[in-house]
């Protein structure tokens, strides 16, 4: 067990044991970590058995552990190691460690996190609340659907209607949103719907990501006349119907908002828990840089 920088990881044999193995994360292919981490290194055994990715900055000489924009939480891939082996390890190599794993208590200063999922079971529809059924119907009347493949589309959306209601979204991520959808795209890993009103108008969008048997959903945006008119909620069915069959599970990406859950909530979404960590051990100089600068 070893901790190897990026650019002494093969992304072929990295990208060939995710796909091998039974856990589904989208977050963990190199490819994704490419375009989302402003480092990245991973703790790795012999011939990629088993492995876990550590997306890092470094200032000033201090490196910190951070989860990526657009991620969630990683993963061990494997049986080698454990979070309990690990941990020691990570703690020598950052001064700052932020993470999300599935696993609870293996941190001091831990916060409970969620996210909804759908099982894309036999008959899942009978799950949707009135409300949904009601809006989907009226969304489905008003909108034509089709698949996209220019992400630029979905960001203008995103900058128009969603990015300015969100204090943390600056420019550079919606240049790395951009840039991993596109990523997506090319790697066959990603799917853009797009929504047209009566007038063949662009009124809505969302990404969403591929593997094997899950589907997450990345991003989206609608104007607000066509929020109204229920276009989120029939964008969601029309995914639902083009992945039903081939897909088991959609991963809503999750919210701690709690209107964002209630929305998802009302397709017959389930909760799922997750764990944030944080432990700072960073010089008191650097905290209180970070201060200033705050």
């Amino acid at each position: 067990m070893k901790i190897v920088n990026r650019e002494h990881i093969d992304p072929v044999k990295w990208d060939k044991r995710l796909k091998e193995c039974d856990i589904e994360n989208i977050f963990q292919y190199s490819w994704y970590l490419d375009n989302c981490a402003e480092n990245w290194s991973a703790v790795i055994t012999d011939d990629y058995k088993t492995i876990m990715p550590l997306p890092f900055t470094k200032k000033l000489g201090v490196k910190r552990l951070y989860p990526a924009p657009f991620t969630r939480e990683y993963d061990i891939i494997g049986d080698d190691f454990s979070w309990a082996e690990v941990l020691p390890l990570i703690q020598k190599e950052f001064a700052h460690l932020s993470f999300r794993s599935e696993k609870s208590g293996l941190l001091d200063q831990e916060t409970i996190r969620s996210h909804q999922y759908l099982t894309l079971e036999n008959e899942f529809e009978k799950k949707f609340k009135t409300n949904a059924k009601r809006l989907i119907k009226k969304g489905q009347k008003q909108f034509t659907f089709r698949a996209g493949l220019d992400p630029s589309l979905l960001i203008n959306l995103f900058e128009e209607y969603v990015a300015h209601k969100i204090d943390s979204v600056k420019k550079e991520d919606l240049i790395i949103l951009t840039a991993l959808m596109n990523t997506a795209l090319k790697n066959e890993h990603g799917e853009l719907i797009l929504a047209y009103d009566e007038n063949q108008a662009l009124v809505a969008g969302g990404f969403f990501l591929k593997d094997k048997k899950r589907i997450t959903y990345l991003k989206g945006a609608a104007a607000e006349e066509a929020k109204k008119k229920g276009v989120m909620y029939a964008l969601f069915d029309e995914a639902f119907q083009r992945f039903q069959g081939t897909y088991k599970t959609l991963d809503f990406g999750g919210s701690d908002i709690e209107n964002v859950a209630t929305f998802y909530r009302k397709f017959g979404a389930s909760d799922r828990n997750y764990y944030h960590y944080e432990l700072d051990q960073t010089p008191i100089w650097f905290r209180t840089l970070r201060k200033l600068k705050k």
